[in-house]
């Protein structure tokens, strides 16, 4: 377990779930909490993901000197970026490497697919390394701005190489926030506030001027084992400043969500408006079209508060977005969700949007918070209508949507959803944390069958019936762990359709039969892997009558899958094998 404690240091949420849990479940035990960091507590975890073997990636930034299982590392500069796993055969971290220059350089974002690790960051060094592979920073030695970087690395199990890394950016303060892969597309989102910024051989000029805000992006790069090439970006404009917090990934659809000030916000030829001049939170959908793309969509929401969308994820035609408002209420198209103590302070908030295609409309929106300043900062999916989130919470009591749930003050907390179709059910909170001082939850990821929270927290934090102390001045470290006895393998939702499949095991195809759904013309069809994740997706008419529709099972690796239909306001889940 030190292995474990060295690496596992700052705020860091590890979600896991397989499907929704029932409405009105009892709330999980904490199991276990402990202390982790300890005196020179000095790396700080940004991101995590998981594979379906349990493998776990973890990266951030750290400085000075730092042991993470067997390997030692020294930082060059202020702060360098890391990536690691952890083994749950090994039951320790198996490898671990830094990566950056002499000044600040970090990690913010990872992702998977196979073997092949993605990270994302910045680096505001002049160069920075990536094992044998330099980058330059387009600022050089004499300006001072931080640029965006992607890199690759193989995982051999033991031991992993990097491959090749990618500059992103221009002369000013630019950044990748964000980072999701599907096979050897990469699509990574961020900000930049340089004059011009170069992604590659594209090139996006900043909207605004005297003074520069930033503009949001979202690029595609093709990996192509030992290099890379961006086949496009797409910026977001407008007067002030845009930002991409997250991404999300359905084949070769991307979907963004993040925040935008001023008046406006132009994501193509879609412009929103800013209902109060202050932050708006959007989410938006792009059309990968393979070396192009189109932005097909975009959603506001938003009053005279600020309000920021900090996660996103999607299943099927489903998309979820969680973050905080702090008007008196907060307009989601045509929905409207209320502030506890009528704006003053944040609330929290998780959201659903129905994908139509070319258009999306909000389907339904939960506030979650009381009298004091509550934020959910990650969100995942599980199953065919779960939804959970985490995040901060420092009111005594809050609500999630029309649940009430009581609270210490200063927590960090995670609750469970279920997506009902037109509402959402809170089916159980728990908190960790302290009555005098805050507990912050960060980043999430999925693997096994227990719930891991981990984050920071300043003097003592409770976890059930443990208590940690601090064992270092300001703000320490904690991993705690709970286990939901209602997780189980298959759940369809709760306003389930019947639907046939067959074969079953199948190989190249199998067929979808469904039956006509009184008001739904469309039908969305999602093969989910088992760590809930969308492997392929496909959206057809349905006609009155139902349908018989085919579906591609070509490249798909063999094993186990649940196939998730969804028609109007009804869903349901079959299980199926691919051999």
């Amino acid at each position: 377990m030190k292995a474990f404690s060295s690496l596992l240091c700052s705020g860091l949420v590890w979600l896991l779930v397989l499907t929704r849990p029932t409405s009105q479940a009892q709330t999980p035990a904490w199991q276990s909490a402990m202390v982790v960091g300890g005196s020179s507590s000095n790396v700080v975890i940004k991101a995590t993901t998981t594979a379906a073997s349990g493998d776990l990636y973890v990266a951030g930034s750290f400085s000075n000197y730092v042991s993470i299982g067997n390997t030692q590392l020294l930082s060059t500069g202020g702060t360098d970026g890391f990536i690691a796993k952890w083994s749950p055969v090994a039951n320790d971290f198996v490898w671990a490497y830094r990566l950056g220059g002499t000044d600040l350089d970090q990690v913010t974002a990872v992702a998977l697919s196979g073997n092949q690790v993605y990270i994302a960051g910045t680096f505001f060094s002049p160069t920075a390394s990536f094992g044998n592979v330099n980058i330059s920073n387009a600022g050089g030695f004499t300006t001072v701005g931080t640029d965006g970087f992607v890199a690759k690395l193989t995982d051999a199990g033991t031991s992993a190489s990097f491959n090749w890394a990618q500059q992103l950016g221009g002369a000013g303060q630019d950044a990748a926030t964000a980072l999701v892969a599907n096979g050897s597309s990469v699509y990574v989102g961020g900000h930049f506030a340089s004059p011009s910024a170069s992604f590659g051989s594209v090139t996006l000029t900043n909207s605004t001027s005297s003074p520069t805000f930033a503009d949001g992006f979202v690029a595609k790069l093709v990996d192509a084992g030992t290099n890379t090439s961006v086949s496009w970006a797409r910026p977001i404009t407008g007067p002030a400043a845009k930002y991409v917090n997250a991404l999300a990934v359905s084949g070769a659809t991307v979907y963004a969500t993040g925040y935008f000030g001023g008046l406006s916000v132009s994501f193509g030829g879609t412009t929103l408006p800013n209902s109060g001049g202050t932050a708006n939170a959007y989410v938006a959908k792009i059309a990968d079209a393979g070396t192009s793309s189109t932005w097909q969509w975009a959603l506001q929401a938003g009053g005279t508060g600020r309000d920021v969308c900090n996660a996103i994820a999607v299943s099927g035609s489903r998309v979820y977005v969680a973050g905080s408002f702090s008007g008196a209420t907060m307009p989601l198209g045509s929905l409207t969700i209320a502030n506890a103590d009528a704006g003053g302070t944040s609330d929290a908030f998780v959201a659903a949007v129905a994908d139509a295609g070319s258009t999306a409309t909000w389907r339904w929106a939960q506030q979650a918070g009381g009298s004091s300043n509550d934020q959910a900062t990650v969100l995942t999916t599980s199953g065919t209508s779960g939804v959970y989130l985490a995040g901060t919470f420092t009111s005594g009591a809050f609500t999630i949507g029309t649940t009430a749930f009581t609270n210490t003050g200063g927590s960090a907390l995670v609750a469970s959803l279920t997506d009902n179709g037109l509402t959402a059910t809170a089916n159980w909170a728990q908190r960790g944390g302290t009555t005098s001082t805050n507990a912050d939850a960060a980043c999430l990821t999925l693997t096994g069958a227990k719930l891991y929270v981990a984050g920071s927290f300043q003097s003592t934090a409770t976890f059930g019936t443990q208590t940690l102390t601090s064992s270092i001045p300001g703000a320490a470290n904690f991993l705690a762990s709970l286990t939901d006895p209602t997780i189980t393998a298959n759940t369809s939702a709760k306003n389930s359709l019947s639907f046939e499949l067959a074969p079953n095991p199948a190989h190249a195809a199998t067929s979808v039969q469904l039956p006509g759904v009184p008001g739904a013309t469309t039908t969305t069809m999602a093969l989910l892997d088992v760590l809930g994740r969308n492997v392929r997706t496909a959206t057809v008419q349905l006609p009155t009558a139902g349908l018989h529709h085919e579906f591609n099972l070509t490249g798909i690796t063999p094993g186990i899958y649940t196939m998730r239909v969804t028609a109007g306001t009804t869903a349901s889940a079959r299980r199926l094998v691919v051999e």
